[in-house]
């Protein structure tokens, strides 16, 4: 993800096949209920603990921080993620919670209470029977279980808390608001508002530079989050290069490539995916992905994986068609010399800004721009529009000054590029990178980026998809049924719409196999069994949210493999919200596997893809 502006005036699915048939779209975004963002895992307490005093040190009065409250909420696309600082020194993923974090008793006088104190919403039955168990001040253990010596209640304790604590110290330690990308600022105006009524007398200081520098330093556990973030990408990134090809939209390149970090442990991205093909790879933080790829299109493709909150950043380039253009290759190479150049320079006490040597930044666009010109003849320099880079973590960009020196233990990308509209060709090549005691690690170091190795890889795809087409038509074409199961299979089909249409469970018992094998894929997990789906989808999602429902079928192709099939189809879906009557509108691309048992074709499975909005979206 490309790095910030400059200021001004500075110069795979894993190799495996079968996850083909998964995907990550549905028919509508609808979650049962606000859940919270599962960190696959995290470090022991003691290592929260650990940066809990190393912060405590360097002040002189408390430290008092919330994190996320939850009523960041958004409707049913609300899905829980805890504010990166307070993640960072607690592990927790819980809603409304606060920290108290006292400085070191002075004189090295015996303490008089705990030092820090964790604050938990109290227990909420209620709620938990929508949203499942959370954590609360109540719970046997609940000191052992978040690695506080006190745990108490958010609601009736953290204000007199911090009251008692404004008459005896004069000053206290927040993270003060301003208004910046990614600031977070409406929430932390909220904290310090908050704190202003319960300390009046008590003076603000600001902690967020000493946590951010922190935060620039991983710890083991951290860069072993990041790996895995990274392998996952790296991952996507191959499968997304023997997948292209033109014909493609953006948004099922990006589809397959989240799919894939999901299938592997990803609990979501670490930032919204760029595909952007011809003219939109020029656009840096490019988020459409409505283009259809075309023949000679070049293609950037800048997607990264989460992993237990941390977040790669991986970029790469390539032919939509398997083969550079001249031009392309000319430019391509001269942002990979960029990146090599300022790979060869990074060390400790290096950095992005500084003078006299120092910065990667003036090394890789001292490069670009004097190695190839535009079509009238001038430098390239100018094209290369951002930062060379940014240290990634919990935040893809993440906390600390920028412009410090590097450090063992700091992860940053190298991201050199050169856009040029009038030429509808965009370059960027980013990758992950450690630094060392003795210079760098290039952890992303698994994915080409030498452009014959590129094209040698989508070459072999390309070969291979062709194989897999000529077997499958001879398969087709083998069975003597395959024309009568195809003309039952497609009015099943017509059913499996009408069942939409109608809500109709009845109907739709005629299409699905009754069964707990059988399965239907939505962005949240998937349903298991009819029961389920028809529970879920058709009374629930159909019956309760829709007023009025139309699901059309098109492009229908069905392929028989003797008592298997698979069948893949285009629809667009037109419905009204029944709680104000708001219009929607969208189309995409499915595909079904069905199965004959005792002579009858019934409906195992059906995943959807690729869910461009072609009308307003309302509602969610």
């Amino acid at each position: 993800m490309s790095g910030g502006l400059w200021p001004a005036g500075s110069a795979c699915l894993s190799n495996s096949a079968k996850r083909a048939f998964w995907g990550l779209f549905c028919l509508v975004c609808l979650a049962a209920g606000a859940q919270a963002q599962e960190r696959r895992e995290r470090e022991p307490n003691s290592v929260y603990a650990e940066r809990r005093a190393k912060l405590a040190a360097q002040v002189d009065g408390p430290i008092i921080l919330w994190g996320f409250t939850g009523r960041e909420e958004i409707s049913e696309a609300y899905v829980f993620a805890q504010e990166e600082n307070f993640y960072y020194l607690t592990g927790h993923n819980e809603e409304g919670a606060g920290l108290l974090i006292l400085p070191p008793a002075k004189g090295g006088s015996p303490p008089t209470g705990p030092r820090e104190i964790l604050f938990l919403p109290a227990k909420n039955p209620q709620k938990e029977k929508w949203n499942g168990v959370r954590m609360s001040p109540g719970d046997p253990g609940i000191e052992a279980r978040t690695g506080f010596a006190a745990v108490k209640q958010f609601d009736s304790d953290f204000r007199s808390t911090i009251e008692n604590l404004a008459k005896t110290f004069p000053a206290f330690y927040t993270i003060l608001p301003y208004q910046k990308e990614l600031g977070g600022y409406p929430h932390e105006k909220a904290v310090v508002d908050w704190l202003q009524l319960a300390g009046p007398q008590a003076k603000l200081k600001d902690i967020r530079a000493q946590i951010g520098a922190m935060r620039q330093i991983k710890s083991p556990g951290e860069l072993a989050f990041l790996k895995e973030a990274i392998d996952l990408s790296l991952d996507s990134h191959l499968e997304a290069m023997k997948l292209m090809h033109p014909g493609l939209y953006e948004y099922q390149v990006a589809a397959r490539m989240v799919e894939v970090h999901a299938w592997d442990g990803s609990e979501a991205e670490g930032y919204a995916p760029i595909v952007g093909a011809g003219p939109n790879s020029t656009v840096l933080h490019y988020d459409k992905l409505s283009r259809k790829i075309g023949d000679g299109d070049i293609v950037v493709m800048d997607v990264g994986a989460q992993y237990s909150g941390y977040s790669a950043d991986i970029t790469r380039t390539i032919p939509a068609n398997g083969k550079f253009t001249a031009r392309q290759r000319e430019i391509y190479s001269i942002v990979l010399g960029a990146q090599n150049a300022a790979l060869a320079a990074l060390k400790p006490g290096m950095d992005f800004c500084g003078k006299n040597g120092r910065s990667v930044q003036k090394i890789a666009y001292n490069y670009i721009d004097t190695h190839g010109k535009d079509l009238h003849g001038k430098s390239l320099g100018p094209y290369f529009i951002h930062g060379l880079g940014h240290h990634i973590g919990l935040n893809v960009h993440d906390a600390g000054d920028h412009c410090a020196p590097f450090q063992p233990g700091m992860v940053i990308t190298v991201e050199p590029g050169i856009y040029i509209p009038e030429e509808n060709l965009g370059v960027r090549i980013e990758d992950d990178v450690l630094i060392t005691e003795s210079g760098h690690k290039l952890l992303s170091e698994r994915l080409p980026r030498d452009p014959d190795e590129i094209e040698k890889i989508m070459a072999a795809a390309t070969r291979q998809r062709a194989k897999g087409e000529k077997a499958e038509a001879r398969e087709t074409n083998s069975s003597v049924e395959t024309s009568a199961d195809s003309a039952v299979i497609r009015g099943l089909i017509e059913k499996y719409a009408k069942s939409v249409d109608d809500a109709d469970t009845a109907l739709a018992a005629e299409v699905w196999m009754d069964s707990p094998n059988v399965s239907l894929i939505h962005p949240l997990g998937h349903e298991h069994g009819f029961e389920q789906i028809k529970q879920n989808v058709y009374q629930h999602l159909m019956g309760d949210t829709f007023s009025e429902r139309k699901l059309s079928v098109h492009d229908v192709s069905v392929h028989v493999y003797g008592d298997a099939a698979r069948a893949e189809f285009y629809w667009d879906f037109a419905a009204k919200f029944r709680k104000d009557g708001s219009p929607l509108a969208t189309h995409g691309r499915e595909t079904q596997l069905y199965q004959k048992e005792n002579g009858r074709w019934r409906l195992v499975h059906v995943h959807y893809s690729g869910i461009p909005v072609t009308g307003e979206r309302h509602g969610f």
